[in-house]
């Protein structure tokens, strides 16, 4: 075969080859210009720390409406995406809840019930022994830690290990509920407000209108109080501040 035909042949191909790459990278740059370009948490576990039973149960409702085994906004797997920790879909246009290891801050709180503080006796049983891990009653996300260090007593400071965790995920993992009108304690008592006694709120020493759905900040003072009002400021006073110390 002639040389000159060779070469052409040769060059023709070098030409094809560089011709689909350079539509390939084109086509790429269209796909990304053309999807939405939200802010969403990486896919890959952020955290050495693992979803409890208690997450895993929430994950699943959250993710998985209709129990098909796949996630409803992203469409994979719902046991990949808890295998990745998260408990809500972070590819979804608005996650509120990052993964699991995307913060770790902590806060100082205290809870009356008629005057009386829910105190370490009480809240023992409902932390997080953090060498077990298999707890069906408590949350990785947002949780209380057993066996504080003296004079710190378990209860005094609670722990978010996310972004964007509300308060509701806590209580619900203990076996409680709260919000503006009654707060269940995990025994089944529920105080509710009536004519002489309300549930009041507070952070950081003033009253707070989002309850249970509030997402608490580094160091924050929080007061939950079912009552009257006459201790309320000495109830203010009690609230630790450990939380500078973690």
């Amino acid at each position: 075969m002639d040389k000159q035909i060779v070469v052409l042949i040769v060059l023709i191909g070098i030409v094809g080859v560089v011709s689909v790459a350079s539509i390939s990278s084109t086509l790429s740059l269209l796909f990304m210009q053309d999807s939405p370009q939200t802010e969403q948490q990486p896919m890959q576990r952020m955290s050495g720390m693992s979803l409890t039973v208690f997450d895993t149960k929430m994950a699943e409702q959250m993710m998985d409406q209709n129990g098909d085994g796949m996630c409803d906004i992203c469409g994979m797997p719902v046991a990949m995406c808890i295998g990745s920790g998260q408990i809500q879909c972070n590819m979804g246009p608005d996650p509120k809840i990052g993964v699991l290891g995307s913060q770790h801050i902590h806060a100082d709180r205290k809870i009356y019930i008629n005057g009386k503080v829910l105190d370490d006796t009480a809240l023992e049983s409902l932390a997080m022994d953090m060498s077990k891990m298999d707890s069906s009653i408590t949350s990785s996300f947002i949780h209380l830690d057993k066996g504080a260090p003296s004079p710190e007593k378990t209860g005094d400071i609670i722990h978010m290990h996310a972004t964007g965790v509300p308060l509701w995920i806590f209580f619900k993992s203990v076996g409680m509920d709260f919000n503006k009108d009654c707060i269940k304690l995990p025994d089944g008592r529920k105080f509710c407000n009536d004519d002489k006694k309300t549930l009041k709120f507070y952070v950081n020493d003033k009253p707070n209108s989002e309850w249970e759905n509030y997402v608490f900040k580094d160091l924050d003072n929080i007061l939950i109080s079912y009552g009257d009002e006459a201790d309320l400021m000495k109830q203010l006073d009690s609230i630790t501040d450990f939380a500078k110390n973690h």
